[in-house]
């Protein structure tokens, strides 16, 4: 309970700034007698859907020999349409600005028909081989419908599983390309990552500057910030002793320019992105020192702790609420 809330609420109703439904519906907030369960209500739904997916996929293998795999194809096609014929009924019409759902469980119901047509994919793929040893380009026609689908019902979940899946399509192609789902080429998947993370980023940075849904500029921007600082740390963490340090030095120069960004856009998850990626990498360095076992993990405490109240420092500069 907030008792200065409350009190002020009953002055602003006697002032008549407030009238007794306004007045009444403040006080209760203000009382802890109205709470949100906004967030226990999407996490539940969230959950409902993978946990749906998740049954389909293992009914489907406990009963795919006795039912067939021409009937499974069918019905898990017909759930993932009834799914997506809802949604584009109940969804507001396109706009390139945000657009709002009406109903709670639309994110969730066009999160199940997206999850279930990469299911029906996935399944007729393992079961008729259409793609054969090219079937990495399964991710990549997933990618494509998950982009289509985000844009036209406005789905930031949407958006984040097609630059997963796009992302993943590039890794696995690689792999393939080298051992069937083994280690693949290093150097090539470092590449990679910094390649779509780079142009994760320039679409973001593009969306919001041409207004073509700007809100999903941090989606864009954040998973490509992961991606090239993961590309970085492969690097640094990775290659050998005579290169560590040149992909150290690039990392700490990307680091700044997005701490600095970050901090002046008054983004705290980028920096604190930022800040992680320069803890992870300076660890090479510190990992390397010899003739002590204690040394290296009291620097490396020292530096986490350092990191953190970096973080909350900037944060606190930055006034986010």
């Amino acid at each position: 309970m907030n008792p200065e809330v409350a009190a002020a609420v009953e002055r602003l109703r006697g002032d008549g700034v407030l009238e007794d439904l306004e007045a009444s519906l403040f006080g209760r907030v203000a009382r802890r007698e109205l709470v949100t369960v906004r967030l226990e209500i999407r996490a539940a739904l969230y959950a409902g859907v993978l946990l749906l997916t998740a049954g389909v996929g293992l009914f489907v293998k406990e009963n795919h020999e006795r039912i067939g795999p021409a009937a499974i194809g069918i019905a898990i096609g017909v759930g993932a349409a009834a799914c997506l014929v809802w949604a584009a009924r109940r969804s507001a019409p396109f706009a390139w600005g945000e657009a709002t759902s009406a109903h709670a469980g639309f994110d969730y119901v066009l999160l199940l028909g997206a999850l279930l047509v990469a299911t029906d994919l996935a399944y007729l793929e393992t079961q008729l081989e259409l793609l054969g040893p090219n079937w990495p380009w399964h991710l990549l026609a997933i990618a494509v419908l998950y982009g289509f689908l985000a844009y036209r019902f406005d789905s930031k979940m949407l958006l984040s599983l097609a630059l997963a899946s796009f992302a993943a399509w590039r890794g696995i192609a690689v792999s393939v390309g080298r051992t069937f789902l083994g280690s693949g080429d290093p150097a090539r998947l470092r590449v990679e990552a910094l390649a779509c993370g780079a142009l994760f980023v320039a679409l973001g940075v593009a969306a919001a500057r041409r207004q073509r849904k700007p809100h999903f500029e941090d989606v864009y921007v954040n998973a490509g910030l992961l991606l090239v600082f993961g590309g970085l740390l492969s690097g640094v963490l990775g290659d050998g002793r005579d290169r560590w340090g040149a992909w150290l030095l690039v990392l700490l120069l990307v680091v700044a320019a997005v701490a600095a960004v970050g901090f002046h856009a008054q983004r705290t998850l980028p920096l604190a992105l930022a800040v992680v990626a320069a803890y992870l990498g300076l660890l090479r360095p510190i990992f390397e020192i010899r003739g002590s076992e204690a040394l290296p993990l009291l620097l490396a405490a020292i530096l986490a702790a350092l990191a953190l109240l970096f973080i909350v420092f900037a944060r606190r500069r930055m006034r986010v609420p």
